[in-house]
């Protein structure tokens, strides 16, 4: 069974239990590690500067294409462990803001997990 290290959904901080950190386990820690999967920009970690979404590159320029942006995300939401399927990913670009919402679910070994990311430039 995997764990992973708790984070506050709306500010990304440690959540503290008596001053411990909290572990997450099953479908909440899959979750978890979509999203972070989805918001770590391509080179943003300087010990892999390989990994990450090509936000610059290819998702938040002015003629976006759509449909490699979707396979984009599809390919890295199917990296993370436990991820089996995604059996539906929706895309709404906002031109003037930059944002770019993402609706999914993903079939894991924990059964399926539904969410709603906004990513953009400047979006925490």
């Amino acid at each position: 069974m995997a764990y992973d290290i708790a984070l506050n959904i709306a500010t990304h901080d440690l959540l503290l239990q008596d001053g411990d950190n909290m572990l997450i386990d099953n479908a909440e820690r899959v979750a978890q590690q979509i999203k972070i999967k989805l918001k770590w920009f391509l080179g943003e970690w300087f010990l892999n500067t390989a990994d990450g979404l090509p936000y610059f590159e290819d998702i938040l320029v002015k003629n976006p294409n759509m449909t490699r942006i979707r396979n984009i995300f599809r390919q890295k939401i199917l990296e993370v462990d436990d991820v089996k399927a995604v059996n539906s990913l929706t895309l709404s670009n906002n031109r003037q803001t930059r944002e770019l919402t993402v609706e999914y679910e993903a079939a894991t070994d924990y059964g399926l997990v539904t969410n709603r990311e906004v990513l953009g430039y400047g979006n925490n």
